[in-house]
């Protein structure tokens, strides 16, 4: 089968109309009627000759052959993508579509700046379809696998090989109590104290969030950073978060910060990307504008836990 620019188009609503789960989250995203999306679909079935999908009553759900056609469809996008990107860097411009994947939980780290770092990027590349999408270090590295994102940026983890890290950033992590923890009113925290607590942790760092307390019951495993401030937060737990976002905690005496500064972690920051792809014009300029960003530093750094009076009461 040749495929025409009009096989191309209905393909991409097929994968708009898998990854929103049906017709109707695909319809806000493409800004196209029901109707319009179950012509294009029922016009890629006629031309491939087999049923993708079952829709009705009972929902959405993809044929065998349907989930083949999903999964083939990566190779093309992805190739269309490319494609344009290096028609734009003939011209010395940046196009196509950008897919940066970013751990949860770093919007409030203002030396990353994650937000200035976008403004800049949408400023010299206007051109660039921009997709940020946001996970676990877990399913960042799935995504690259699967050719969904073209690099993460994510703490430090053990990789598989194929896959390089490049360190640019540092983030600290303290350990935290919340308000309802039998810890938190105590005028002096020991070890002792914190390892006979329950933990919260997280699978990819369980490791280095033990290594100040190897001795510490875990009770509980959040898949990521938000999930483990709510476990702190509930008062069964303690666990650690980057001090960046248990800020807002703090403030309002929400959060105690617990052995400082003997338990602080520094985590490092590294931007991770397939070997064997070659970085295209729009990442190497998102790349650099982020580089840029740490470099400058920012003077509303958010500054390491420290021992405070409300910490100590």
């Amino acid at each position: 089968m040749r495929m025409s620019a009009s096989d191309i188009r209905a393909v991409r609503v097929f994968r708009s109309v898998v990854e929103h789960g049906g017709f109707s989250g695909a319809q806000l995203a493409l800004a196209m009627s029901q109707s319009t999306i179950s012509f294009q679909i029922t016009a890629l079935e006629q031309r491939l000759g087999f049923s993708l999908c079952q829709r009705g009553r009972r929902g959405f759900e993809l044929t065998d052959r349907g989930r083949a056609v999903y999964d083939y469809s990566h190779s093309l996008t992805s190739a269309l993508s490319s494609f344009e990107q290096q028609l734009g860097e003939l011209r010395l411009r940046a196009t196509g579509t950008l897919r940066i994947g970013i751990v949860d939980s770093t919007v409030t780290d203002s030396v990353l700046g994650i937000d200035d770092v976008i403004d800049q990027f949408v400023r010299k590349a206007s051109e660039v379809d921009l997709r940020v999408t946001i996970g676990s270090p877990e399913q960042l590295i799935a995504d690259i696998a699967k050719d969904g994102i073209d690099c993460a940026i994510s703490p430090r983890i053990k990789l598989l090989p194929g896959y390089s890290q490049t360190e640019f950033h540092h983030e600290m992590n303290s350990l935290y109590c919340s308000e309802r923890h039998p810890l938190f009113p105590k005028k002096i925290v020991t070890k002792a104290d914190v390892e006979a607590a329950v933990v919260v942790v997280r699978p990819y760092a369980n490791k280095t969030e033990l290594q100040h307390i190897p001795n510490a019951k875990v009770g509980a495993y959040a898949s990521n950073i938000e999930a483990q401030a709510m476990y702190i937060l509930s008062g069964h737990y303690i666990g650690y978060l980057p001090d960046h976002m248990a800020a807002i905690f703090r403030e309002k005496n929400r959060l105690k910060a617990l052995l400082i500064p003997e338990a602080q972690i520094r985590s490092p920051f590294v931007i991770i990307s397939p070997k064997h792809k070659k970085a295209s014009l729009s990442q190497r300029i998102f790349l650099q504008e982020l580089r840029k960003r740490i470099a400058a530093g920012v003077s509303n750094e958010a500054k390491p836990a420290v021992a405070s009076k409300k910490d100590k009461t």
